[in-house]
Parts: structure tokens; sequence; C-alpha cells
């Protein structure tokens, strides 16, 4: 993944001297960046140089998953020269290492440190299955398939909203031998292996390396730009896939990507943008996503905003034209291809900043979009009274002394103007959101208060504040289900 940004250009090259003693490891940390996707090469034999090694192991990839608390390690890929025997590995082959992110990054937050620039020693980090893959990522089932990766998965913690302790850099050690499935043997080895590299650590991040970042919206009338991610949808790179009509999905982050932060930011510090476009989302709500990219907070706690936030609606009309053909030329699956988006489900969600942006756009262009799913974003109710006409589910916590108290003071004057507002007096559970998959009372108490049939539905959880809600509330399925059932007529 690219990370300048425009600002960060002229000093990308700047180095952090400091010598990495990890496990063996020695290396120069370049602060290419502020989100980890640069790093210098390593100056251990262990580093990948970009050189075909001999015989065996060949450099290692961090297996990487974007969560509510932002991006986490889940396992190594270590990729040989050869097809690998599966039933020659145990889970004591490797060892395994993760360094900690550098002592007070907390993803999400303004101007946080680059979670790289550290001299911590890796952390071991257990190994809870092991298999072969033909590519570099984890397998849903852990069994082996045939191809020249070995996988070391971690275990994954069920609370997705837990903050990440991770940084981008990993150490493995091949402490047993390896088996090909010609019959060579790969003998065990004492050298720690590192997956940074001369331009930055081999790093996949699933459901977030498929999107087209550094895109750029721009108006030459208004001498105005503005720069954003997209995702494009597999059936659309399929063969005939332009033929198709989309929905959208504009997700707004908040403001602590701003402050000279990168496309890289607004898709791995927090889930905002990124749960859309996992392959398990897609499978039930296949779209088109769109994040954007500012260079400063777009709307503040005093009700004022940046034009940022009407160019934000003016790249969505640019889509709604059915005339973006900007995919990746050097791509044959996408290059020239026209993207068409359905008009009926346009659908606008976000947090905090995003989520206040996300209800102004829709108070302010209220023929746009289908519904918006707003997460901890406030408003003053005077600016958005036409919200009465539209479909919303705004999800608080208790324990937010913003979003929670605007939003009661906007029931009323909804209600003035003619819409129905589910609010129960009920505080949700947090604790029904983790696992993901054991929802089933969460989603029938959800769904209950969404078929009371209001078109504005207000829910709180209970002991949540602003900042543990964007950790967990994108994560509700039944949220998430409801934003796709509406459409407008």
């Amino acid at each position: 993944m690219a990370n300048m940004s425009r600002r960060t250009f002229m000093v990308a090259g700047t180095a952090l001297a400091g010598a990495i003693s990890a496990a063996g490891i020695s290396r120069e940390a370049v602060a290419a960046d502020k989100n980890g996707f640069m790093a210098a090469s390593a100056n251990a034999t262990s580093k990948d140089d970009g050189v075909k090694k001999g015989p065996g192991l060949q450099r290692i990839f961090a297996l990487c998953e974007v969560t509510g608390g932002g991006e986490k390690i889940y396992g190594i890929a270590a990729e040989y020269d050869a097809d690998i025997d599966p039933t020659s590995l145990a889970l004591t082959t490797f060892k395994a290492g993760v360094i900690p992110a550098a002592e007070g990054f907390f993803a999400g937050m303004p101007n946080e440190p680059d979670k790289n620039a550290t001299q911590a020693k890796p952390l071991p980090r257990a190994i809870t299955s092991i298999y072969t893959h033909a590519e570099p990522a984890l397998l849903a089932g852990q069994s082996s398939v045939t191809g020249r990766y070995v996988i070391v998965e971690f275990a994954h913690d069920p609370d997705l909203s837990l903050s990440t302790q991770d940084s981008d850099i990993v150490s493995l050690t091949q402490v047993k031998n390896v088996k090909t499935l010609a019959g060579h043997v790969y003998a065990a080895s004492n050298t720690p292996w590192s997956n940074v590299a001369a331009r930055g650590n081999n790093v996949v991040i699933r459901g977030v390396d498929e999107w087209e970042q550094h895109h750029w919206w721009w108006d030459d009338t208004r001498s105005a730009w503005l720069e954003y991610s997209i995702y494009l949808p597999k059936s659309f790179l399929k063969p005939g896939g332009e033929n198709k009509a989309y929905p959208l999905v504009l997700a707004i982050t908040h403001s602590g990507t701003s402050y000279d932060g990168t496309c890289a930011q607004t898709l791995t510090e927090q889930c905002i943008a990124s749960i859309w476009s996992m392959p398990e989302e897609q499978d039930l709500h296949e779209c088109v996503v769109i994040t954007p990219r500012y260079e400063r907070t777009t709307m503040n706690d005093y009700w004022e905003h940046t034009s940022d936030v009407e160019n934000t609606w003016r790249l969505v009309q640019s889509l709604l034209s059915n005339t973006w053909d900007y995919g990746n030329p050097n791509l044959e699956d996408r290059a020239d291809k026209v993207l068409k988006i359905d008009a009926s489900r346009v659908y606008c969600t976000g947090w905090s900043m995003g989520a206040m942006t996300s209800l102004w756009l829709m108070a302010k262009h209220p023929e746009t979009f289908a519904a918006g799913l707003i997460i901890a974003g406030q408003q003053r109710p005077k600016d958005v009274a036409t919200l009465a006409n539209q479909k919303l589910l705004i999800i608080t916590g208790s324990d937010d002394n913003k979003a929670t108290p605007w939003n009661e003071k906007c029931v009323p004057v909804w209600e003035q103007g003619g819409a129905k507002v589910t609010r129960p007096s009920e505080l949700l559970d947090p604790t029904l959101i983790f696992p993901v998959n054991n929802q089933q009372a969460l989603t029938e108490q959800v769904n209950h208060y969404l078929d009371q049939g209001g078109n504005i539905t207000f829910l709180t959880f209970k002991g949540v504040d602003h900042m543990a809600s964007a950790r967990k509330f994108f994560y509700i399925n039944a949220a998430r289900a409801w934003l796709f059932k509406q459409q407008k007529v």
C-alpha cells in the first residue's frame, strides 16, 4: 500500500535513527510515514532485500486484520521456494514473535507516533494452528491446501473492540526441519526472519489490500479537490461486471485520521470503512465503498464545517453520474470499465466527525441517500430538521456526553416534522456484541425496535463512552443488515 500524503512527501525520506535489537534482528526504522506501512530495510541477513534467495525460506509476511481496536496481527506467512509437505509441520516447527507498537500509539488518535518507531524486542506469540497455503493468507478452515506458504496462525480475541498492541513487524524462526512435497529437507536454523523489507514491511491486510487508494475527485471550475479510496466489488471485476448497478456506501471516518493522515490510515486505524469490504460482509451485501481522506477536521463541535463536506457530496454525485472509469489502468480486470451505481441504494455512515458529516449531508441532500447508520455523531437540531423524512439508525453510548444528549434534543424536532421516532428507554447490553458470530439475542433485541415502523430509530448502549462506540457498534450485524434493506422509492 502506498502511504504518501502530499504534506508528508517532502519529509518522507527522513530517517528515524535507531537500532532495534529484536531477537538478533537489527534494523534502522525509517519514519516515512505514521501508519506503519513503510519501514527501512534491515541490516540482518534474514531480511527481504528483494534479491532471489537459494532453496528454502524466501521471506515472511505479517497477516493482519483491521478490527474495531485497529490493525492486529493474526498470523505469519512463511514463503518457501517450493510446495511444502504439511505432514512435516507441527506447532513447534516455528517460533514466532510480534514487536509491540511504539509507546503512546493508540489507533485513530491525532498525532499518534509511528507504531513501528520502537526499540522493543518481539514478544513471543503462541502458534495455535499451522498449515500450508497457495498464498499468504489465513484459511477459515485452517486445513492445508497445496502451496509454498506455511501459515502460522495465532489466537483471535473474540472481543474485536480491544485496542491493538501490535506494530507491523514480526519475527519467525524455523527451529525444526521442513520438508517439501518433492522430498527435499530444509534444515532447522536459529536465524530469525523479519518481515522488514527494503521498500516497507511485508504486510497482508485482509479486506483492505483490495481497496484502491489515492483517487482524486476534482472540480476545475471551483479549484476543488478531494482525495478518497474506493473498494470495487469482486463481481464488478469479472467479465460483464460493468453491466450491473451496485449499492454505494459512503463511509466517513473521524478527525483522528485527519491532520496529515493518509488513505491507509482511514482504512486501518479503525473498522469504520474497512468493515464494509470484508469478504464475509461483501458476500452478504455486495457494494461499492468509498471513504474520503481529509486534511483537516471537516466539522467541529461548534457546528462549523469546511468545504470538504460539500465536496464529499459532490464526490458521491460524480459516482452517481455512472461515468466513473478511473480503476487502476494497469489491471485488466478494471481498466476502462465504467462503474454503475444504483441511485436508490446510496447509504451514508460514519463515527464521531464522520457521523456528524453524515447527518449534515443527509439533511442538506435528502434526495441522495436511502438511509444512514449514524454511530456517535451529533448535530444542532435546527440544522437537521429535514431528517424527519429520512431513514436513520442512530446508535450511541450512555456515557457519551455529546452524541447522546444532542440526539435527544433532535428527537422532538424530528417528531414535529412528521417523523416516527423509535426511542426506547431501555439501555442495550454491549456484552452481547461479541463474539460477532453469536449475536442472536442482540439481533432479536435490535430488530424488535427496528420493526416498530419508525423511520428514525435511536438506540443507546449502557456504559459505552464515545471512543468505545467506534470500536464496538459497527459490529452490530442487525444494524448493517438494516441499512442494506433500505431503498429510495
